[in-house]
């Protein structure tokens, strides 16, 4: 594999972990998070890596969430800006970080005497 090729993939590798290890704590994480995840994940398609697709976090998991409710009026009030459920978010990121690990170990065949 090419030099430049090899460091834009362990860019993003980088990226994803760094993201990973900085997500925050809170129940949903915010829009920015996802967007920042799914540009690592479509570089990563751009190399060459083909089927990464089902890894990235879908339009319709990012979502306004609840700030206040009304039962008198029967309203619902949605925040402005999106989120994502962190523990989706998670089993995203780690499927993809999983994903890559598997690939890159060194397999031996071979018997021990």
């Amino acid at each position: 594999m090419e030099d430049k090729i090899k460091n834009e993939i362990n860019k993003s590798y980088s990226t994803l972990i760094a993201l990973k290890n900085n997500l925050p704590t809170s129940k949903d994480v915010e829009e920015k998070y996802a967007k920042i995840y799914n540009t690592e994940v479509g570089r990563l398609t751009s190399l060459g890596f083909e089927d990464l697709e089902e890894f990235k976090i879908p339009e319709h998991e990012i979502r306004s969430v609840i700030v206040a409710y009304f039962p008198d009026a029967d309203q619902t009030d949605y925040s402005k800006e999106r989120y994502v459920d962190r523990e989706f978010f998670l089993i995203k990121i780690d499927s993809i970080l999983g994903f890559f690990s598997i690939n890159s170990e060194k397999k031996e065949i071979g018997f021990e005497v």
